[in-house]
């Protein structure tokens, strides 16, 4: 049955050619989202690293605490440093899957916090 201008099936070939687009568009977002979520992450290690650092002193403690503020299974590089006057920069570089069909994306995150004056606190156990 023809519609009032004669063409017959015109919204069924347009449809055709945009759902592919559409579809395109939503996996790009769904891999945008997921490496923000990866930077939300890699910032709250780098976070975790500092501040056990400015606490502890510790180098390997801190690259510890920040390794441990990575959900399950995740490994990260974590690079500690004393930088001037008395400060510590903890980088985390987390390397990131977003879909399957995509290449490594590797986030990266840093943080700074001064050294805390005094004797490095006793380390917490069971």
């Amino acid at each position: 049955m023809a519609g009032p201008s004669g063409q017959t099936g015109s919204a069924t070939v347009e449809l055709a050619a945009a759902v592919p687009l559409l579809v395109a568009v939503a996996v790009v977002m769904v891999a945008l989202v997921a490496v923000a979520l990866g930077q939300v992450v890699a910032q709250g290690a780098a976070r975790e690293g500092a501040r056990e650092a400015a606490l502890s002193g510790d180098r390997s403690r801190a690259a510890a605490a920040a390794q441990a503020a990575l959900p399950a299974g995740r490994r990260a590089r974590v690079v500690v440093a004393l930088v001037a006057s008395g400060r510590v920069r903890v980088e985390v570089a987390l390397p990131l899957h977003p879909l399957p069909a995509m290449p490594t994306v590797t986030v990266r995150a840093w943080a700074v916090a001064a050294v805390e004056p005094g004797p490095p606190p006793a380390p917490a156990g069971p």
